[in-house]
């Protein structure tokens, strides 16, 4: 009997990011519509595989400045209700990845200008869609698209995420990446 709930955590939301892309992915081709979802699943996946790579055991290296900061306090006191979390920025995240002392993310100039575009350009615009008509080029859609999915296994394979996957995880994940990148 499957059970009555959904069960999700940080590898969870990068796997279902990953499985709507490899959904999406092969009808891109003959319904561009679809990039639309493409768009949005890659930039999910590549933002939770970098919360998993930058999570610590105290959750606080994730959080913008201020939340972090009213986490620590809590941490001392721990009598009063938690405060409310809130997730560092996109480009935050990014920018802590390159710039970690324990692993830092190499990225190619293509890559964090692909990387760019994907955050700034359209998964904001889709996200946030105003009343408009917008005409996109779908050239360079797989490169841009690609390069999130590139970044987001490197992510993935950090010796601090690898653990959390057991093998079904791990199976998941393999099968995603190997579907999306035969189908774009």
């Amino acid at each position: 009997m499957a059970s009555r709930y959904m069960r999700f955590d940080e590898v969870e939301d990068v796997l279902s990011s990953l499985g709507l892309l490899a959904l999406c992915a092969p009808r891109v081709h003959k319904e561009p519509s679809y990039w639309k979802w493409a768009i949005i699943s890659a930039h999910s996946a590549l933002q939770g595989a970098m919360v998993c790579a930058l999570n610590d055991t105290s959750g606080v290296s994730v959080l913008d400045k201020q939340s972090a900061r009213e986490m620590r306090e809590w941490f001392d006191k721990t009598t009063a209700t938690p405060p409310k979390e809130k997730l560092a920025h996109f480009n935050t995240l990014l920018r802590r990845c390159c710039e970690s002392k324990g692993q830092p993310l190499a990225l190619s100039q293509a890559q964090l200008k692909d990387i760019k575009v994907l955050h700034d350009h359209f998964r904001n615009s889709f996200t946030h869609f105003v009343p408009q008509s917008w005409s996109i080029e779908k050239t360079g859609l797989p490169r841009i698209v690609g390069a999130a999915v590139d970044v987001t296994e490197r992510l993935m394979a950090y010796p601090n995420v690898v653990h959390k996957l057991n093998g079904n995880k791990k199976h998941r994940l393999a099968s995603y990446l190997g579907a999306i990148r035969t189908r774009l």
